[in-house]
């Protein structure tokens, strides 16, 4: 559950600090079923911003963009979901403990 926490605070985050944050919405469940934890954050930015990963440059030089590295590394899978011209979602999925 400490990962879950950990992700989800990384997305919302980003969607404050990059995607103007004054409307965002968030989800998380639990799916018993699959074993699985789900967490979303919708934002009104339709697109991911340039430098996003900090494989987008010399980590050396970057002060930030390291929390989508965190979802890459500790995530099972995460993705992004554009929504028309209207935002995105950013997603993960992880298995649960």
């Amino acid at each position: 559950m400490d990962t879950a926490a950990l992700l989800l605070s990384e997305v919302v985050s980003n969607a404050v600090r990059h995607a103007d944050g004054a409307a965002i919405e968030v989800a998380v469940a639990r799916d018993p079923a699959v074993g699985a934890i789900t967490g979303a954050v919708f934002d009104r930015a339709p697109a991911m911003g340039s430098g996003s990963r900090s494989g987008d440059a010399s980590t050396d030089e970057m002060e930030t963009g390291h929390g989508l590295d965190l979802l890459e590394a500790l995530a099972g899978s995460w993705g992004v979901a554009t929504v028309g011209d209207r935002g995105k979602w950013v997603c993960f999925r992880l298995p649960a403990a």
